[in-house]
């Protein structure tokens, strides 16, 4: 299948800062850390690319962990291709290791799923004296 020219392409990150802005501008990011020297990770790159390709509503986002070192450092990434996903500022998911398309769809339809509410509700909730 190939890709729509038109659909938003996932963008780049290069440091902790512009995650910081892109998370603050976007409901729903779904980052995946990479590495040029990483073969699984240019096998799941163009499946990562095909399936933004086809959820236009989530930010797909790429890091590369030689170049966004703090980035990748700040969350202790230690293997790559790794995917964490962000809705509403929070972080909801973090996975490790390539994956076929439908697999992705799978989460994505997973973490669509979430009730972001309640996860709201939880880290709003001040914490009781024991």
């Amino acid at each position: 299948m190939q890709p729509n020219p038109t659909s938003p392409q996932p963008v780049t990150l290069d440091s902790q800062q512009q995650f910081n802005q892109h998370v603050a501008s976007q409901a729903f990011v779904v980052l995946l850390f990479t590495a040029k020297w990483c073969d699984p990770c240019q096998t799941f790159y163009p499946v990562f690319v095909e399936v933004a390709s086809q959820n236009p509503a989530v930010s797909f986002a790429i890091a590369d962990v030689d170049v966004a070192t703090d980035l990748a450092a700040n969350f202790q990434v230690a293997q790559v291709p790794a995917l964490m996903v962000v809705r509403e500022r929070v972080i909801i998911d973090m996975v490790t290791g390539a994956m076929h398309a439908h697999e992705l769809q799978h989460h994505l339809q997973m973490w669509q799923a979430l009730e972001m509410k309640a996860i709201q509700d939880h880290f709003s909730q001040t914490p009781s004296a024991a």
